[in-house]
């Protein structure tokens, strides 16, 4: 979800269509077709204390069954509805499949989702023609039966017009496809129709399938039986009451992507300017460490030399012995050289006096028992 721009695009204008179809439902009330009565028929919401969210008829003794789908990480289109009315003496059934939407910028890119993947806007999957997204769509939705043929498809320019899918702009094509199959041993045909759709908005192409529904019957009867399913599929309308239910839950979703985006642009301006400060201390700490470093090379009196064969030590500073921690060094007298420094890891320091050293953690060594010469422990300079 990019911008409200996309929010229009595939939300509100979907369902605002569908509740607009108000009188091919009440034209279907009284209707008769092709020997069956219709009654009418409602899916409920649980999730919204069983609001009634959407009404269709159906023949009378056909059994339906419905559903709607809620999922909120879906901010442009937070429900999905399912349908099946099918006639329990023979393989006759509808279906109202759920919506396949889409989004995807090209070319893809380092931390892009994978393909498939499930995203705010909807699948991540590249633009697909019509038929070859519908064929997909197919196949997943129909993939248990083995011998699952395509007979052919074709294209529909006015089905859009027919249901009233008409904000989606001009690359809306409706397209169907015609496959076979065995079910519980019997062959049957199935229609499936859909309406494709593709727009791009900040450069993400925002495409899918819509309103996809089909028609089931025994082989070599749907042709026949069309206008009872056809009947069945005008009648379908959302309530009014659930679509402002439904636009209520779209502005909140809509309020919290909005509320996100600003906390992510306070959080990285946040964080560029503590960067900044951290990026000032340290070039601070190093200036005071080098400044330290130049105190420990320079002896008493401010001459250059290092110290060495003064034939003492002096006095140190604060400043000096902070520096010995941050090099990890400790500082001793030394009667060759005035002082000299040794890792603080060895606790005893030992020299022959001719800048030889031992240097030990052992409390109980002395050199003076088993090296030649005669070796002294040296102290830490004050």
């Amino acid at each position: 979800m990019k911008t409200q721009i996309a929010w229009i695009f595939v939300g509100t204008v979907m369902f605002a269509a569908i509740v607009s179809r108000t009188d091919a439902r009440d034209a279907a009330k009284e209707v008769v077709v092709d020997g069956e009565h219709f009654t009418a028929r409602q899916i409920t919401d649980p999730k919204m204390n069983n609001t009634v969210a959407y009404q269709f008829y159906a023949p009378k003794k056909w059994k339906d069954s419905g559903q709607v789908y809620w999922n909120l990480f879906h901010g442009t289109h937070p429900t999905r509805v399912t349908l099946a009315v099918e006639n329990p003496a023979n393989a006759e059934a509808f279906f109202l499949h759920e919506a396949m939407m889409c989004g995807y910028i090209p070319p893809r890119r380092a931390g892009a989702p994978r393909e498939g993947q499930d995203t705010g806007d909807g699948l991540w999957l590249r633009p697909m023609k019509p038929q070859d997204a519908l064929a997909m769509y197919i196949k997943k939705a129909r993939g248990q039966y083995s011998d699952l043929k395509f007979i052919g498809s074709r294209d529909l320019p006015d089905l859009p017009k027919i249901y009233h899918l008409t904000n989606f702009g001009s690359t809306q094509h409706g397209i169907a496809e015609k496959v076979t199959y065995t079910l519980n041993g019997k062959p049957v045909e199935e229609e499936f129709y859909a309406v494709h759709y593709y727009g791009v908005v900040q450069g993400e192409s925002l495409w899918g399938l819509i309103w996809i529904h089909s028609f089931r019957a025994p082989a070599g009867t749907v042709d026949k039986r069309r206008a009872v399913f056809a009947a069945i599929a005008k009648s379908i309308t959302m309530t009014k009451p659930f679509a402002q239910r439904l636009i209520a839950v779209q502005n909140q979703l809509w309020a919290r992507h909005q509320a996100k985006i600003k906390s992510e642009i306070d959080g990285a301006n946040a964080a560029a300017a503590k960067s900044r400060a951290d990026a000032a201390a340290d070039d601070k700490w190093l200036a005071n460490v080098d400044r330290n470093l130049a105190a420990a090379r320079t002896p008493a009196g401010g001459s250059s030399g290092s110290g060495e064969g003064t034939g003492g030590a002096a006095a140190r500073s604060a400043n000096d012995r902070q520096d010995d921690i941050i090099r990890g060094v400790e500082t001793v007298d030394d009667p060759a050289t005035g002082t000299s420094q040794h890792s603080f890891l060895e606790e005893k320091h030992w020299t022959d006096g001719y800048q030889n050293y031992i240097n030990t953690n052992d409390p109980n060594y002395d050199p003076n028992r088993t090296e030649v010469g005669t070796w002294t422990q040296m102290t830490p300079t004050q």
